[in-house]
């Protein structure tokens, strides 16, 4: 009786020593290739100096386009008007849109009416 527990103990850990090896590839050549695949696919990506390379000459390339502010002037005159719209403080910014409210004559939208549920959960909630 010992020798068959022994035995299947023994069989037991043959079975599961077996079934954690590797498959053997049947085809070496397909394992190869895609072994070379996965290499190359790896590879392709250009490196820093190639990527850096590759934008210093499109950057070269827009050297000649253009200026958006090609003078001195238009430059100031850009700036000034940035300058106007942000140097103003917060007193004069919110009195400029209070009375621009106030000015605004546009119909308003009157108010949603409640619906009977509505009015039944306000009621619950007040008692």
């Amino acid at each position: 009786m010992k020798t068959l527990l022994i035995a299947t103990i023994v069989g037991t850990y043959a079975l599961a020593a077996g079934a954690q090896t590797t498959a053997v590839p049947e085809d070496k050549a397909a394992e190869t290739k895609s072994k070379q695949n996965m290499v190359e696919s790896v590879t392709q990506d250009k490196g820093y100096g190639v990527r850096d390379a590759e934008g210093s000459a499109r950057a070269a390339k827009t050297e000649d386009m253009p200026k958006a502010l090609p003078d001195t002037a238009a430059k100031q005159k850009a700036m000034q008007t940035v300058d106007s719209s942000t140097g103003k403080g917060y007193g004069q910014s919110a009195a400029e849109g209070a009375a621009k409210a106030a000015a605004d004559k546009s119909p308003r939208k009157e108010r949603p009416k409640m619906s009977d549920y509505e009015k039944e959960l306000r009621k619950a909630s007040t008692q």
